[in-house]
C-alpha cells in the first residue's frame, strides 16, 4: 500500500485484505500536538475509517463538526459491518442513548398501547405545542419545582418542540449575536447547534478529569469575565453521568443572573441518585426568581425520563419573551410536534403521578448502575467516581494495554465480542475545526449506556471482560 494512501485516510484501502492495514506511518501530522502516540493508533483500521467519515480528522485539520453528532449512527454502522442486522438478539448495544421502554419496571405507569386520534389533531398544530400540553407542562414545573415561589409558570412560559435536537436548534435561531460558551465533554447534537447558525461564536470549556469533569461557580465566573453571555449544558451530564445539585445550582444562576443566558438540557433529571431514590428531580427551575426575567431556558421530554423517545415530544420553558421567539421560528424549521401525541402526553404530566413515576425509576436504574460499575470494577477497572446521574458511565481505559486503551480501538475491540460502546471522540464537541483526534481530551474514554435491560447489560459485560482476556488487560486480577 502507498504512503500516499495511509495519508489520506481512504477506507477501501485499509481494509482490503479482510481488514489487515500495512505498517506504513502515515505523513506527519503537523496539527497533533500529543506525545508518545503508539504506532497503533497511527495505523489502526478503526482510526483510518474514523477519519475517512470524518473531514476534520484527516492529517490537515479538526473535527468536522457536520458529521461528529452522528456518534451512535456511526457507532451502529460499524457494527452492522459486523453482523448487528443479521441478528440483533445477540448483541449487547450499551451505545445507544436510550433508556428500556417496556412496562416491566416495578412501580411505573403502562405507556399507551394505542392512541385515540382525534378530529382536530387532523389539522396543522400551532408550532408552539397545544395548549393543554403547554398548561400540563407548567403545572407539573409549578407543583415540583416553584410550590414556595411567588412567580409561576404558565402555558405561555412552555413551547412543545418534536424532540431535543429540534429544540435546541430553535433556540439557536433566536439567539442574538454572542460568545457561546459550551463544555467539553458533552452531548453530541450540541455539535450541530453549534455550527449551523453564525449568529454566536462557540467558545469550548474544558471540564477537568482531575474534578470528575464538574462543572463548577468559580469556572462559569470565569467565563463571564471573559465575555461570555451564552452558556450552554446537560444538567445531569451526558457522558459523565454527574450533575450539579443544589446549592452550587443556585450558585451558578445567581451568578449569570441578569449577565448571561443559561440553556440548561435536563433530559436526564430523572435519572437522580442523590436523594436516595425518592422521586426527586432536580432542575433549575427551583432557583429561578421571576420566570419572565430570569434569562433560562430548561429543554426536556418524554425522550428519557418517561423512556418514550420514539414519540418525540419535548419542551422548552423559559420566559415569554423567548417562549414566544422560539415557537414562531418552529414554522420555518420544523412545523412543530406531532398533535395526537401530544394530546397523549397530557395525562402523564399529572404531578403525584409523575412523582410516582420518578421513584421507581430511580431505584431501578440506580440498580443497573450498581451492577455495571461493580462488574467493571471486578474486570479491574478503577472507577475515578460513582455516577450520580443519568444512565451512562464516562469509562476511562488509559490503563489498558495500549493495543485497547483509546476509545476508537477500544471500540473496534468490543465489536469483535458484539458489544456497541460510543468511543469518547464524539463527545469531544470541536465545531471550530481546530483541535485534532489524538489532541481530544475524550481520545482515552468511551461511553457505557446502562439503559438497556439487564440481560442485555450482562451481555454486554461479559462481551468486554471477553475483550479484557483477549489483550491480558490487568492481568492481576484475572482468576
Amino acid at each position: 500500500m502507498a504512503s500516499s494512501e495511509l495519508s489520506t485516510g481512504s477506507t477501501s484501502a485499509l481494509l482490503r485484505r479482510n481488514g489487515s492495514v500495512s505498517s506504513d506511518v502515515p505523513k506527519e501530522r503537523r496539527f497533533s500536538t500529543a506525545k508518545g502516540l503508539t504506532e497503533n493508533e497511527l495505523n489502526s483500521a478503526i482510526h483510518r475509517q474514523f477519519r475517512e467519515a470524518h473531514e476534520g480528522h484527516k492529517p490537515h485539520a479538526g473535527l468536522d463538526p457536520s458529521r461528529a453528532s452522528t456518534g451512535v449512527v456511526w457507532c451502529t454502522e460499524r457494527a452492522y459491518e459486523y453482523g448487528l442486522l443479521d441478528d440483533p438478539s445477540k448483541w449487547a448495544n450499551l451505545g445507544q442513548g436510550a433508556p428500556e421502554v417496556d412496562d416491566d419496571i416495578k412501580g411505573c405507569f403502562q405507556r399507551p398501547h394505542s392512541i385515540d386520534i382525534s378530529v382536530n389533531s387532523r389539522e396543522y398544530g400551532p408550532t408552539a405545542g397545544i395548549k393543554p400540553l403547554r398548561k400540563a407542562v407548567a403545572d407539573l414545573y409549578n407543583a415540583h419545582h416553584r410550590q414556595d415561589k411567588s412567580s409561576k409558570y404558565t402555558w405561555e412560559n412552555v413551547c412543545i418542540v418534536p424532540g431535543g435536537r429540534a429544540g435546541l436548534i430553535r433556540i439557536a435561531a433566536v439567539l442574538g449575536n454572542a460568545y457561546l460558551g459550551f463544555f467539553v465533554p458533552d452531548y453530541t447534537a450540541y455539535n450541530e447547534m453549534l455550527s449551523l447558525f453564525r449568529n454566536f461564536a462557540a467558545i469550548p470549556i474544558p471540564l477537568d478529569k482531575k474534578d470528575n469533569y464538574r462543572i463548577h461557580a468559580d469556572k462559569i465566573e470565569e467565563e463571564l469575565k471573559r465575555g461570555t453571555s451564552v452558556i450552554l449544558t446537560s444538567n445531569p451530564r451526558n457522558p459523565a453521568g454527574n450533575m450539579v445539585a443544589n446549592p452550587e445550582l443556585a450558585n451558578i444562576q445567581n451568578i449569570c443572573r441578569d449577565r448571561a443566558t443559561l440553556i440548561m438540557d435536563e433530559f436526564y433529571s430523572g435519572y437522580n441518585y442523590t436523594t436516595d431514590c425518592d422521586g426527586t428531580v432536580i432542575s433549575a427551575a427551583d432557583n429561578i426568581e421571576d420566570v419572565d426575567t430570569d434569562d433560562v431556558l430548561i429543554i426536556d421530554g418524554l425522550t428519557k425520563r418517561f423512556r418514550l423517545p420514539g414519540w418525540r415530544v419535548a419542551w422548552i420553558v423559559g420566559p415569554k419573551e423567548f417562549i414566544k421567539a422560539i415557537g414562531s421560528c418552529g414554522s420555518y424549521l420544523d412545523g412543530g410536534t406531532n398533535v395526537p401525541f401530544q394530546e397523549a402526553a397530557v395525562p402523564m404530566l399529572e404531578p403525584t403521578k409523575v412523582r410516582g413515576e420518578m421513584k421507581a425509576l430511580q431505584s431501578h436504574f440506580r440498580m443497573k448502575r450498581d451492577y455495571v460499575i461493580g462488574r467493571l470494577e471486578a474486570m479491574g477497572f478503577k472507577m475515578k467516581y460513582l455516577p450520580n446521574s443519568t444512565f451512562y458511565i464516562w469509562l476511562n481505559l488509559e490503563d489498558l494495554p495500549h493495543e485497547i486503551n483509546d476509545g476508537l480501538n477500544f471500540f473496534q475491540a468490543c465489536l469483535q465480542q458484539k458489544v456497541i460502546v460510543v468511543p469518547g471522540i464524539f463527545f469531544d464537541l470541536n465545531p471550530s475545526r481546530r483541535r485534532d483526534l489524538f489532541d481530544s481530551p475524550c481520545h482515552h474514554y468511551v461511553r457505557v449506556s446502562y439503559g438497556p435491560k439487564m440481560d442485555t447489560l450482562k451481555a454486554g459485560m461479559d462481551g468486554i471482560e471477553r475483550v479484557l482476556k483477549l489483550h491480558k488487560a490487568f492481568t492481576d486480577k484475572q482468576t
